[in-house]
C-alpha cells in the first residue's frame, strides 16, 4: 500500500535524539494538507501509474482487512476550486503573483520537498502527476529520489522531509499500523508524520485490551475516522494484487485470503493436478 505522507511533527514532539524536525511548518496546518487532499486526483493516479488496476485509497487500514476497514467514511472528493478556496480563506494568498502561495505571514512560499525510495518504479511518475495537481493551487514540489537507506533516516525520528511517498504491507491484526500514529511512535521511529493527538492515544489503548470482537472494531472504526478527518496522510490508491496461475493445470489455489500469495506455502501445500 502507498501513502503519502506529511511531516508534521510539532517542535515540542521533536525526538531528543537523532530529531531534526526539518518541516515546512506550513504542513502542520490541517488547511493546508486538506486542500492537498482535495487537489489530489487519485483516479488519475491509478488510471496512468496501476492502469487502472486499483481502487482509490482512504485509509491506512486497507479494504483487504476486511471488518477492520471502515467503510463508511467518505474521502476528500477532487475538486481544485474547493481546495483553492481553503487555502484562500486560511490566509495562504499569492502574493507576488509568480503562481505560489505564501504563509499568511509571508514568512514562507508553500514550496515542499517531496522525497520518495529510489527503487520504487511507481514513485517518480506519480511525484509528476502531484507536481501537476499542486501547481493548480499554488503549491510548488521540490522533487527528489532518495536512496532507500537514507529515506528512512530522513523519515524516523529524524524528520527531516517535508513530503514523502512511503508505503506499507498490513498484518492481519490492525495494531502495528494504528500504533504508527500514536505520540509514543514519534521518538521510536516508527512514527512517519509526527502526529499526536491523545484521544487518538486513548483509543489505541482500549483497543489492545477489548476483548469483544464488535466493540473494538468500533474502536478501530473510530480511530480511522479520526486520523482521516485530522488529514494525517493521502492514501492515494489500493492497487491490485495481479497473479497468473494456470487453472488447467492445477486446482486449490488460495485466492481470497489477505496477505496469501499463490506462491505462499499455504496455497501451494493445497492444490493439486487438475485430473
Amino acid at each position: 500500500m502507498t501513502d503519502i505522507i506529511f511531516n508534521q511533527v510539532d517542535p515540542e514532539n521533536c525526538p531528543t535524539e537523532g530529531g531534526i524536525c526539518s518541516g515546512h511548518p506550513a504542513l502542520r496546518d490541517r488547511n493546508v494538507r486538506l486542500a492537498m487532499a482535495h487537489a489530489t486526483d487519485k483516479q488519475k493516479l491509478i488510471d496512468v501509474i496501476l492502469l487502472g488496476l486499483g481502487s482509490p485509497g482512504l485509509t491506512l487500514i486497507p479494504d483487504g482487512l476486511g471488518v477492520w476497514y471502515n467503510n463508511s467514511l467518505k474521502d476528500y472528493e477532487f475538486d481544485a476550486a474547493k481546495a483553492n478556496q481553503i487555502l484562500d480563506d486560511a490566509g495562504y494568498a499569492d502574493t507576488d503573483g509568480d503562481g505560489v502561495r505564501e504563509m499568511p505571514d509571508g514568512s514562507r512560499p508553500l514550496t515542499f520537498r517531496l522525497n520518495w525510495p529510489s527503487d520504487s518504479i511507481n514513485a517518480p511518475r506519480m511525484a509528476e502527476l502531484l507536481s501537476e495537481m499542486w501547481a493548480e493551487i499554488g503549491v510548488t514540489l521540490e522533487p527528489q529520489a532518495v536512496d532507500p537507506d537514507a529515506l528512512t533516516a530522513q523519515c524516523c525520528p529524524a524528520f527531516d522531509f517535508d513530503i514523502m511517498i512511503w508505503g506499507w504491507a498490513s498484518d492481519p491484526d490492525p495494531s502495528a499500523l494504528l500504533y504508527v500514529y500514536t505520540t509514543e511512535a514519534v521518538p521510536t521511529g516508527s512514527s512517519e508524520t509526527g502526529y499526536s493527538n491523545p484521544a487518538y492515544d486513548e483509543l489505541y489503548a482500549q483497543q489492545q485490551v477489548e476483548l469483544d470482537f464488535e466493540a473494538r472494531k468500533d474502536i478501530v472504526w473510530e480511530m480511522q475516522k479520526i486520523v482521516h478527518d485530522d488529514v494525517v496522510y493521502i492514501i492515494p490508491f489500493y492497487d491490485a494484487n495481479v497473479q497468473a496461475y494456470r487453472s488447467d493445470r492445477f486446482t486449490g489455489w488460495i485466492t481470497d485470503q489477505a496477505k496469501v500469495e499463490l506462491s505462499d506455502v499455504t496455497s501451494l501445500v493445497r492444490i493439486e493436478p487438475v485430473k
